[in-house]
């Protein structure tokens, strides 16, 4: 009889365990960049580590760069299933939807973001139109600049340049004489160094780890707009997941977009400060940060509306209902 209990008590533990382990998940993140880009770093890694916290270690989540998957094309393998998570900006899926690209012309007050519904705008967007769910939008509130291979000149501007712009700011270029081209990330200090563009447009803070200072050493003041950035997850893995993983997934969303507008403030100092000691200086884009702003914003709902019609006209208006 002792005996029969157990083996019955040894079955009860080992349930127990195959059970906990069950409830323990190892999920895939595809990142735009890499490590030595600060938003990897201090975003998709921070989501990661925040994880981890709030579920007491049963979700673990592994990520992979664009030596996987290239950057612009991370989208589809997480819709489909075949990655669980993405870390990417939209301007890097314009081809898909314009939605994500227009968030960088909403408000960068975070809270705000939510409490007004854009948050659950998009969130709904990219469930019904890329079976995706948005855990977070951490957001840069340091905004885009030039990076030149020249001093401003404030009577030329960028007359004659070319300046690698992605959608959302190639209206800005336009506005000072500069010609957009769009050159693969991978391309871009190889480009510069050679003189096949004469600038380009970046995040203001995650330039340093790519050294584009080193051949477009002007950093063009002031820096516009904000940066809003995407992290995501497969709907259907997303469903699978029991309330209480949900939730703590969620949390970690929004706790990594409260500490983000923070994070980057400093880091801006920090990176402005490294690329000067590395031999860059400041220069004018001749324009002042209203303007500059007003020209982005614009242009950004423009790509929404060009990228996914009447969707984006749709969120243009609605952002705007809501004074974001």
């Amino acid at each position: 009889m002792n005996k029969l209990l157990k083996i019955l008590a040894a079955a009860t533990v080992g349930l127990a365990v195959s059970t906990a382990a069950s409830t323990a998940a190892d999920m895939k993140m595809l990142t735009a960049w890499g490590p030595n880009h600060s938003g990897t770093a201090n975003m998709a890694y921070g989501y990661i580590k925040l994880v981890e916290e709030m579920t007491g270690g049963e979700v673990s989540i592994k990520p992979s760069g664009p030596e996987v998957v290239p950057g612009g094309k991370q989208l589809q393998p997480v819709s489909s299933g075949v990655f669980d998570l993405i870390y990417t900006h939209g301007l890097y899926h314009t081809g898909t939807t314009g939605i994500g690209a227009a968030i960088d012309a909403v408000n960068g007050d975070i809270e705000k973001r939510r409490t007004s519904g854009v948050w659950d705008w998009v969130d709904k967007h990219y469930q019904e139109t890329q079976n995706l769910k948005v855990l977070s939008i951490p957001t840069a509130t340091t905004g885009f600049r030039f990076f030149l291979k020249d001093e401003m000149d404030p009577g030329k501007k960028l007359d004659g340049m070319k300046i690698r712009a992605l959608p959302s700011y190639n209206k800005i270029v336009g506005s000072l004489g500069g010609t957009a081209v769009v050159i693969p990330f991978g391309e871009l200090y190889s480009a510069a160094e050679k003189g096949v563009i004469d600038g380009l447009v970046w995040p203001s803070v995650g330039a340093v780890g790519f050294k584009f200072h080193e051949v477009t050493p002007y950093l063009a003041e002031p820096a516009f707009g904000t940066v809003s950035y995407l992290i995501m997850m497969n709907l259907d893995k997303w469903n699978a997941l029991d309330a209480d993983t949900q939730k703590a997934m969620l949390e970690a969303g929004h706790k990594l977009e409260q500490d983000t507008v923070g994070v980057f403030n400093k880091l801006l100092e920090e990176e402005n400060a490294m690329m000067v000691e590395g031999g860059a200086k400041t220069t004018s884009i001749g324009y002042s940060l209203e303007e500059a702003n007003k020209l982005f914003a614009d242009r950004a709902m423009e790509v929404a509306v060009e990228k996914s019609g009447a969707t984006g006209e749709a969120f243009r208006d609605f952002v705007a209902s809501k004074g974001m």
